[in-house]
């Protein structure tokens, strides 16, 4: 029986990635330190959060061996009898009932299950959001894509990935609001191992003398570059869309080809949008702040900077497209040549 299991469900875009690419990298020696990451690799966790939340396009694709994998990390955390760590953002997506029932086979695996959720400003989520949207196929463009949150239900696919009392609402049912812990991303500026030093006091692991360099490449796209994706996704077909065609998208093709085919520019929110944002992000704070939870950081943190000057997606020209498309085809060339 573990002495204590946490369960990391997100948010998305809140540094998910950086924090799991750390974890794995350091799982031997925090294994030695008392922290089990159950399973053999971050695809464990993802298959064990497609399988609770019912994710259908992803158990789809699975084995009768890998439809146990949820089973497995309960099973590893279980016979574990130091503190256990699950993370994935897809977690945070799951049903009431979904939620319940896992925490429920949690329970039965240690003596004290926590939560953790790590929380990102909106004003930073929002573009990140969109970019990985259009990783995954998405056509909508940016500015649509914002008036679309905006008037969005809570049930919107966004909001359930980043509606934080929601998620708590689903999540944190029965466990003490000590064991549920809210690690806010250190604002812009910040160092960066920040976050990795925030969640470690949370997990009660000494992480001093683990390097904190992150493996896996940064593929994030600058504006030109996710706006040309965009429109190339809006002439592929959506019969041609797939898991595996979503994959090679967000793998290979933005890190290897796209990403860098266009001058550096980052992304900001709109000055119109800014507003709504303000007040949705109060609006969570303050909720938040209701909860005697745990806060790692500043819940102020969480209220968006205001707005700043540069461009959107929906305003670079043709011109610029062109040219980084002109980039990426003379890449694709020589890698396939």
């Amino acid at each position: 029986m573990a002495r204590r299991v946490f369960l990391h469900c997100g948010t998305a875009k809140s540094g998910t990635t950086y924090l799991q690419d750390l974890w794995w990298h350091h799982r031997g020696a925090l294994r030695e330190r008392g922290l089990l990451l159950p399973g053999t690799a971050l695809r464990d966790h993802f298959h064990a959060a497609a399988l609770v939340k019912g994710m259908d396009v992803i158990l789809d694709e699975l084995g009768p061996g890998e439809r146990r994998v949820w089973q497995r990390l309960v099973d590893e955390t279980r016979a574990w009898s130091g503190d256990a760590l699950i993370s994935h953002e897809h977690f945070s997506d799951s049903s009431a009932g979904a939620a319940a029932a896992a925490l429920a086979d949690l329970t039965s695996a240690a003596d004290e299950v926590h939560l953790v959720v790590t929380v990102r400003d909106l004003g930073r989520v929002l573009p990140s959001a969109w970019q990985q949207r259009v990783k995954q196929g998405a056509r909508q463009p940016y500015g649509k894509f914002l008036a679309t949150v905006r008037r969005g239900r809570d049930d919107q696919k966004f909001w359930r990935y980043q509606d934080v009392p929601g998620i708590l609402a689903r999540w944190a049912v029965g466990l003490p609001p000590e064991r549920v812990h809210l690690v806010v991303v250190p604002p812009a500026g910040a160092p960066r191992d920040e976050l990795w030093l925030r969640t470690a006091a949370v997990l009660g692991v000494d992480v001093d003398g683990l390097d904190t360099e992150p493996r896996l490449p940064n593929d994030s796209l600058g504006i030109v570059e996710a706006e040309l994706l965009r429109r190339v996704n809006a002439v592929v077909p959506r019969q041609r869309r797939s898991v595996a065609l979503t994959r090679l998208t967000k793998g290979a093709f933005a890190r290897d080809l796209l990403a860098g085919s266009a001058p550096r520019e980052s992304f900001v929110l709109p000055a119109k949008h800014a507003g709504w944002v303000r007040e949705r992000s109060e609006q969570m704070v303050a909720t938040l702040r209701e909860g005697a939870y745990d806060v790692v950081g500043d819940l102020d943190d969480l209220l968006p900077a205001g707005p700043r000057s540069g461009r959107t997606p929906d305003q670079t020209t043709d011109a610029e497209l062109l040219a980084a498309a002109t980039t990426v085809v003379a890449r694709m060339i020589e890698r396939y040549r």
